[in-house]
């Protein structure tokens, strides 16, 4: 049980935000110090499934981690804990000393043992999602633990299915008769009994178990980590979502502990209202948070507040008392709002029909408050590497050379300069050039449309003869569209094939993609950290983000080796090997073009700095009177 202290400096003035008048108004939009649009609705605020980034901003106003980004150069500097950490010669053990005024929105302070909570919820079984492999990856002993439960976890499945008179497959019951249980080898095994007896006994090693993790509390103050292997990236790491600490009391309370299809199963499954700040259920407090904000409103569709953390270890150095983020859909609409003065802020005006047109005012100084800036992110399609589509029928992208094609009959200089029309650079690489210092990898092939129907015979689809209609996957909004029309006209001309676009909106969208139900699908990807690894390792087999189903031992190999390589000179040698190996030889996805980032806001508006990562942090943002 946490101690009930409270920090030793505390805020005793309260603020009085406006929102108090505005509730009289009805559904009134309250103001601001700083207010801002987002395009789409929330899809979570949970740090431990985050994977948006508009949720990841919200996110890193409300929570901080052991470090946080400086606003201009997006560098790891202190948060929560005191940067530089005391590292081992070795360069595995991290000492991480708290701050002693890092505080929790209800004023109880921030200790160690709230970051061992909060990461492994990040790894569990139920809570954990698709960023779970920067804490497998890179702590002792995480992707052990992790493999030890969800093996649990399939086990226990396997078990309710057999109780429930199902059948699973001959590997699968090798799976459970090897366990060491009287039961299972009676002629008719009480599998539920079977399960009963190994839950408990799997319940009473899992405390043992994650100890073995590379994560100890030392006391309140002192938070020790040991790494897997040396990463030099990793201090970067702290500071992003999946490495947040998480208020343990308040979040045990909506931990579900009487759904049969949770608990039989030791899934670690939480009530998703847990991130609303007037939520109640069972005695909860609504959010609790530690960051420089915390979330005080939330109307569905139409606006967050954001009012200053009272207890916030910095507070003095938060520029603004209140943040409206308003959700607008559409794009022309948030702009009309900008131009009568809602607004002070556009995160993404590249959306925008008329974006074309801003970029040339900007040029030609015509306007001072758009900004454009080359970032951090590639905007491309997977292609589905399984052998066999999602209707079982065969997959022609299965074979490389098909890819390669593909690759090649798409003019990328067209798009960008007839669709896009913003000056986004043709992507010939997945890790955008030039991003991260001391990487290097040789681009791609470019455009080559008669090389592309070359590889197409080879592979036996003369001229597209035997393909069957191609189908390209993509979200609704965000000029998805345009860009899949055009490549699907230059499929059809370049290399003979039917092509169909489909569009579904973004859950349907997000579920198919996930699950590979898909022939060919738009993508992107915005860098977590500063290191090649942040584009590279989501192809890894089985990584949670490689939705194109890539398996290429040579290329996991790669992986491996440079994570267990101590010179970082050479690291980045094998990194580019690996890079060359996906965009010149095997081909899973078809760079497009690089992100640039196209914002607006006015000259008053101040701390909020142009950069490639595309990092915004709240707390030094205002605007100037």
């Amino acid at each position: 049980m946490r101690l009930k202290k409270r920090c030793l400096t505390v805020f005793l003035t309260v603020l009085v935000v406006v929102g108090i008048g505005f509730l009289s108004r009805g559904h009134s939009i309250p103001d601001a110090d700083f207010t801002y649009a987002i395009g789409d609705t929330i899809k979570t605020l949970d740090p431990a499934r985050i994977a948006w980034n508009e949720d990841i901003r919200i996110a890193q106003a409300l929570w901080e981690g052991l470090a946080t980004y400086h606003p201009e150069t997006t560098v790891a500097i202190s948060g929560v804990a005191l940067i530089p950490p005391r590292i081992s010669d070795d360069g595995l053990v991290y000492t991480f000393e708290l701050r002693p005024d890092a505080c929790w929105s209800n004023g109880e302070a921030v200790i160690a043992d709230d970051f061992v909570y909060g990461w492994r919820r990040a790894i569990e079984p139920g809570s954990a999602h698709v960023y779970s492999f920067l804490i497998t990856d890179n702590i002792a002993g995480a992707k052990a633990y992790s493999q030890w439960r969800n093996q649990g976890v399939k086990i226990l499945g396997l078990m309710r299915d057999l109780a429930r008179g199902r059948e699973i497959s001959d590997e699968d019951q090798e799976l459970i008769y090897a366990l060491d249980h009287p039961g299972i080898r009676q002629d008719s095994p009480d599998w539920k009994l079977i399960a009963h007896d190994y839950r408990r006994d799997y319940l009473a090693q899992m405390d043992e178990q994650f100890d073995r993790v590379g994560l100890k509390a030392l006391d309140e103050r002192h938070f020790e980590v040991t790494l897997a292997r040396p990463t030099s990236y990793f201090l970067d790491l702290t500071a992003f979502c999946t490495f947040f600490p998480i208020h343990k009391d308040s979040m045990e309370m909506l931990r579900v502990t009487d759904d049969p299809a949770v608990t039989d199963l030791t899934l670690w499954v939480f009530d998703p209202q847990w991130v609303k700040p007037d939520y109640h259920k069972n005695g909860y407090p609504g959010l609790v948070s530690n960051g420089a904000f915390k979330l005080t409103q939330w109307r569905f569709k139409q606006y967050m507040l954001f009012e200053k953390n009272p207890f916030y270890w910095d507070k003095d150095n938060v520029k603004s008392d209140t943040i409206i983020a308003r959700i607008i859909t559409e794009p022309s609409t948030s702009f009309l709002a900008y131009e009568r003065g809602d607004l002070d802020w556009l995160s993404d005006i590249s959306r925008l029909d008329f974006a074309p047109a801003l970029v040339e005012k900007m040029k030609s100084r015509q306007r001072d408050d758009i900004h454009l800036q080359a970032a951090f992110g590639t905007y491309y399609y997977y292609f589905n590497c399984q052998k066999t589509l999602p209707d079982g029928s065969f997959n022609p992208f299965a074979d490389t050379r098909v890819r390669m094609a593909f690759n090649l009959a798409v003019d990328k200089q067209a798009i960008v300069d007839k669709v896009k029309k913003t000056d986004n650079p043709v992507a010939l690489n997945f890790v955008p050039p030039g991003s991260i210092a001391g990487y290097y990898c040789a681009p791609g092939p470019e455009y080559n449309p008669e090389r592309a129907k070359e590889l197409l015979a080879e592979a036996g689809y003369t001229q597209g003869k035997g393909l069957p209609t191609i189908e390209i996957l993509y979200n609704k909004g965000y000029g998805h569209e345009n860009v899949a029309e055009a490549i699907a006209v230059m499929w059809d001309e370049k290399l003979g094939v039917n092509v169909t676009i489909v569009g579904k909106e973004l859950k349907s969208f997000d579920e198919d993609k996930t699950e590979h139900r898909f022939m060919v699908c738009r993508s992107s990807w915005y860098g977590d950290y500063g290191d090649p690894m942040t584009f590279l390792d989501m192809m890894v087999t089985g990584n949670g983000q490689n939705d194109a189903a890539f398996s290429h031992p040579e290329y996991d190999d790669l992986i491996r080796q440079a994570n267990q390589c101590l010179d970082p000179g050479e690291r980045m040698k094998i990194l580019a090997r690996a890079e060359t190996l996906l965009i010149q030889e095997q081909m899973p996805l078809l760079p497009l073009y690089y992100y640039v980032n196209l914002q607006s806001y006015r000259p008053q508006v101040k701390g909020l700095y142009m950069n490639a990562r595309d990092k915004h942090p709240f707390k030094y943002i205002y605007v100037e009177k």
